[in-house]
């Protein structure tokens, strides 16, 4: 004959009361570990890095946007073409100087990525569409008027 113990109604509490506890850590901890991976995300940020400046002591903060994108796209017997994709940067811009920052000087790179040609449909000469990224390169300096404590 097997004997089956059953637990006392204290011990059943006892163990609900457990089991709860160790939900709720679990449940804080994962908490803790998105804050965390929230936080470093934002560090990675031109605002995060700006603030990380800032709180340095750095004098001068300069970051680069990436503000349009271009690829290229070749049409057999058509010809070629470029689509883009054009990114406000103002937002950024704006929340950087938030941080205590004055915007200095912006200046503008297209950088290539590449290229793709092929020979032109029934006539002579080539099909070129250029693949590339224009990039905002803005030089910040420290201003303590601007910064906003959140």
């Amino acid at each position: 004959m097997a004997f089956i113990s059953k637990k006392s109604p204290e011990q059943q509490a006892q163990a609900a009361a457990d089991k709860e506890r160790k939900r709720q850590e679990a449940e804080e901890k994962q908490q803790a570990e998105r804050l965390e991976r929230n936080r470093q995300a934002f560090l990675a940020t031109p605002v995060g890095q700006a603030r990380q400046c800032f709180e340095r002591g750095d004098l001068v903060y300069q970051c680069s946007i990436d503000v349009m994108g271009q690829q290229a796209v070749i049409v057999a017997m058509v010809g070629s073409m470029t689509t883009q994709q054009t990114k406000d940067p103002v937002a950024v811009l704006n929340a950087v100087c938030r941080e205590g920052w004055e915007l200095v000087n912006g200046s503008f790179v297209f950088v290539e990525q590449g290229q793709q040609s092929r020979d032109k449909f029934m006539s002579s000469g080539q099909n070129v569409a250029i693949k590339g990224e224009t990039v905002g390169y803005y030089l910040f300096k420290r201003c303590e008027a601007n910064r906003r404590e959140f």
